[in-house]
């Protein structure tokens, strides 16, 4: 039997997981502005349009995993990609895994990237000591506890979120003259709009890996409606935010296309201290948050592996080795800088989810849903 729900509570269910959704897309490489500019911002007018088509997609895949999950209950990546790839899930869970965890390496690395290009531009300290030191400071939180930084990223998506849409609202003011000419002169910076349209499909294949986040805090969902009302919440909020922060940027072009950090590089323009103090702190704290969460990730998937090969005994010790092995190679990796990490990174990983994620989701994934529904209203279940 389901358990019977006001339409309110149904609604906040849905815009809670909304919210999720949306502190998740809201990670290093968007906070940075580095994801707008590379994916939209340089394809000028063109970014006041595609994200929205990116995100309707991205939010119908999202739906249809929250679907899925609430009709088999399977609340992990692992349970999941098994219904969703049934009876070939053999092969194609395997290469849904590693796609997850290739996200979570580039995802570690470009937010060391991130807080070493932004230590640079703030206080000068060499980009390779930057790095150095962030993976040796990843390392000791991880090992020996990170309580405290646990405590604070709580509360950073809010105030990262409160300050980037007071950054949107005053650069678009800023900005205004410059974005509405691009838009109105259809202005793509001697970009091919076609490409335009493959970065904005990229950005749906990387997003797509979003659904694992979404499907681990997913059991309070239960009917299809709530689902349905979490695509229309998560569209609205994902897709009208990131719009604005590429408009808002747009209107800092052709300048800030060069940037690493473009959102740091508007906050300079406005030419207001106390609001790029405050957003360099958050925007640390965030970045170096994400590559927190990840390191535990990578933490709670591998030191089993280890279990399983009786090397070590002690759980301390196999958490530890993941954990130097994870931070060692993302910090490693981060020399190749942000930029490069958003672009080759995330477009690789776009390519494979498109694939071997939005195709089975949008296809597979709704045919497997309309026959569960088929069977629910042939048993008499309203959902």
């Amino acid at each position: 039997m389901l358990e019977k729900k006001t339409e309110t509570s149904s609604l906040w269910i849905a815009f809670s997981m909304a919210t999720v959704w949306f502190s998740t897309h809201c990670g290093g490489g968007f906070a940075t502005g580095n994801q707008e500019v590379n994916f939209y911002v340089k394809y000028g007018w063109l970014s006041a349009v595609l994200p929205f088509i990116a995100m309707f997609f991205v939010g119908w895949l999202c739906r249809n995993a929250m679907v899925l999950a609430k009709d088999h209950q399977v609340h992990d990546y692992k349970s999941f990609s098994t219904i969703l790839y049934h009876p070939y899930e053999k092969f194609f869970s395997l290469i849904f895994e590693l796609c997850v965890i290739a996200t979570m390496f580039i995802a570690i690395s470009s937010s060391i990237a991130g807080a070493g290009a932004l230590l640079l531009n703030t206080l000068g300290i060499p980009y390779f000591v930057g790095i150095s030191v962030l993976g040796a400071v990843l390392l000791g939180l991880t090992i020996f506890g990170a309580e405290l930084i646990i405590r604070v990223l709580r509360y950073k998506a809010y105030f990262l979120i409160v300050t980037l849409i007071l950054l949107a609202y005053l650069g678009l003011e800023a900005g205004a003259a410059k974005w509405q000419n691009f838009i109105a002169t259809k202005e793509t910076f001697g970009t091919d709009p076609w490409e335009a349209v493959l970065k904005a499909a990229l950005y749906v294949g990387f997003q797509s890996i979003n659904i694992v986040a979404l499907i681990s805090v997913s059991h309070k969902v239960t009917t299809t409606k709530e689902c349905n009302y979490f695509g229309l919440f998560g569209f609205l909020l994902n897709g009208g935010f990131l719009a604005i922060m590429c408009i808002m940027l747009l209107g800092f072009a052709p300048e800030v296309l060069k940037e690493t950090l473009p959102v740091y590089y508007a906050t300079n323009q406005l030419g207001i201290p106390w609001l790029k103090i405050i957003y360099s702190v958050i925007l640390f704290v965030a970045l170096i948050g994400t590559a927190l969460s990840f390191t535990y990730t990578s933490v709670a998937r591998f030191e089993k592996v280890l279990e399983r090969t009786g090397m070590f005994e002690s759980i301390r010790v196999r958490r530890m080795i993941v954990s130097i092995l994870t931070i060692v190679l993302c910090t490693g990796a981060s020399v190749f800088g942000l930029t490069a990490l958003v672009v080759k990174g995330y477009g690789t990983v776009g390519y494979i989810g498109l694939i071997f994620i939005v195709l089975p989701l949008l296809t597979v994934g709704t045919y497997k849903i309309n026959k569960n529904a088929a069977l629910r209203k042939a048993q008499g279940i309203v959902e």
